[in-house]
């Protein structure tokens, strides 16, 4: 068993924690004392790490918050002062949001080349065989209703939705403030997921028969407006119809494909501008959408399990 212990937090130097702190240390004799700091407070971060580490003598560090708008520079000036390791990083708010620390990838984040492998990693760990090899099938046969776009939206948020993805992938660093500009975020995809939750089973099998009374309904028990249902619809033909044709064979994997690397193209940010204008997300931007994540139709590069794709040997993926 573990037990561990949490004590209270402090954003600078406090004498009388530091003397709470060691007499927690005498009583308890832990076998591992983390330091918990926020790469976002730069400096303070560093100067409270070197002052825990000398008073206390730390084993390590937690470093959170490394999914916000820091490219966890602290990371590099902590592990310096201190000479302990970076154990664990913080890329969210929810309970499996905590990795273990990565040098290579934090250094691929930090420069702006994305972690491509963490992200499989991820999209692994939420892996379902079963409802991957269905999804695999029905795509297959060019079958895509409503119900297999809230199953993408879903996928992409167990694996730290549109910010967490993007900051994964290379080259969309650049495109950050574009992107934030845009209002692209991962509130849409909740939205658009309360829509999809507010329909009948069969709205979601039929979408076609979604007439003004319906969608009027719709947007009253998801909390949007007509024109959000309209935008999610235009999005939802978009993306059957392109199943459709991969059903035939005609294929719109590696549309894409063949690019250095599998690296991301380069984001058009007049595309970028379709989305809140036109409906529906443009190709080339990443996401369960039209032309957007690895595995996902519309992009060549490695291939995500229940994201429309899967890891080799496994169920989304032809051999």
């Amino acid at each position: 068993d573990v037990v561990m212990l949490d004590t209270a937090g402090r954003t600078h130097i406090d004498e009388s924690l530091m003397a709470e702190m060691a007499e927690i240390q005498r009583t308890t004799n832990p076998h591992e004392i983390l330091l918990v700091a926020d790469s976002l407070t730069g400096q303070d971060a560093v100067n409270v790490a070197r002052s825990f580490n000398d008073r206390i003598g730390i084993t390590g560090i937690v470093l959170t918050r490394v999914d916000g708008d820091g490219r966890g520079g602290a990371a590099l000036s902590m592990r310096a002062v201190t000479e302990k390791p970076i154990k664990l990083i913080g890329v969210g708010e929810r309970l499996d949001a905590l990795e273990e620390f990565d040098p290579k990838r934090i250094a691929g984040r930090i420069l702006g080349m994305g972690d491509v492998v963490g992200l499989v990693e991820k999209a692994a760990a939420n892996f379902d065989a079963e409802e991957a090899a269905k999804a695999a099938e029905r795509m297959r046969k060019g079958v895509f209703d409503l119900d297999d776009l809230a199953a993408q939206l879903g996928q992409m948020a167990k694996i730290g939705g549109m910010s967490g993805v993007m900051g994964m992938l290379p080259g969309v660093g650049k495109m950050k403030k574009q992107i934030d500009a845009m209002g692209v975020d991962d509130s849409v995809f909740r939205r658009q997921t309360a829509i999809i939750s507010s329909m009948t089973k069969q709205e979601r099998k039929r979408p076609e028969i979604l007439k003004a009374s319906r969608k009027r309904r719709i947007a009253a028990g998801s909390g949007t407006k007509v024109e959000e249902i309209n935008k999610l619809l235009k999005m939802h033909r978009q993306m059957a119809d392109m199943m459709k044709q991969m059903g035939k064979g005609k294929g719109l994997f590696g549309r894409m494909a063949g690019m250095p690397g599998g690296g991301m193209p380069q984001i058009d940010p007049a595309a970028l501008e379709q989305l809140t204008k036109g409906g529906g997300l443009p190709g080339g931007l990443p996401g369960s959408l039209p032309g957007g994540m690895p595995g996902l139709p519309g992009f060549g590069g490695p291939k995500l399990p229940g994201l429309g794709g899967g890891l080799p040997g496994l169920p989304g993926k032809k051999k």
